[in-house]
C-alpha cells in the first residue's frame, strides 16, 4: 500500500515517470502529485481514493508496493506472456525472418558464390540469435569470436 511521500516519490523514480504523467494516469492534478510527495516520511493524508487512484497508476507501470515494516517499492516481476501474445510475438517474428532472409537474397545477387556458399551466408545472416544481437544493438560478432 502507498503510504508515504517518499515512497511514492521512489516509485515514480523506479519506472522513469514524471508527476505530470503519473497525474495523467491517475486522473489527479499535478499538485496532489507534489502535495503527496512533499510529505515525505510522514503518512499521505490524501483521500483514500485518490492514494488508490495514484497506486495503481504506479503498479500499471510495474511498480511493485512494499510495506514489510517499512514502505519500500520494487519492480514488479513481469507476468507470463499469454498464449495470444505469444502467438502475435511469433507472428511478427516470422515476418522479421521472412524480411532478413529478402535481405540477405537481394544482397547475394550480384555475388560470385555456389549456390551452396549463398545457403550459408543467407543462413549465417538470418541465423535468429545473431539477429537478436544486431536489434540489440551488439552488431556483428567480431571475426574469430563467438
Amino acid at each position: 500500500m502507498l503510504t508515504t511521500g517518499y515512497q511514492l516519490k521512489a516509485a515514480r523514480a523506479l519506472v522513469g515517470m514524471e508527476q505530470s504523467d503519473l497525474a495523467e494516469r491517475a486522473s489527479v492534478s499535478v499538485n496532489t502529485i507534489r502535495k503527496m510527495e512533499w510529505k515525505g516520511p510522514e503518512t499521505l493524508t490524501s483521500g483514500l481514493d485518490t492514494i488508490k487512484r495514484v497506486q495503481s497508476a504506479l503498479e500499471a507501470a510495474g511498480v511493485e508496493f512494499l510495506n514489510h515494516g517499512q514502505p519500500g517499492v520494487r519492480l514488479a516481476k513481469p507476468a507470463e506472456a499469454t498464449s495470444a501474445q505469444r502467438e502475435s510475438i511469433e507472428a511478427k517474428a516470422g515476418v522479421v525472418r521472412s524480411h532478413a532472409a529478402d535481405a540477405a537474397d537481394r544482397a547475394m545477387t550480384n555475388i560470385d558464390a555456389s549456390g551452396t556458399e549463398k545457403a550459408d551466408r543467407r543462413a549465417a545472416l538470418t541465423d535468429e540469435p545473431s539477429l537478436i544481437g544486431r536489434a540489440r544493438g551488439k552488431g556483428n560478432p567480431k571475426p574469430g569470436k563467438t
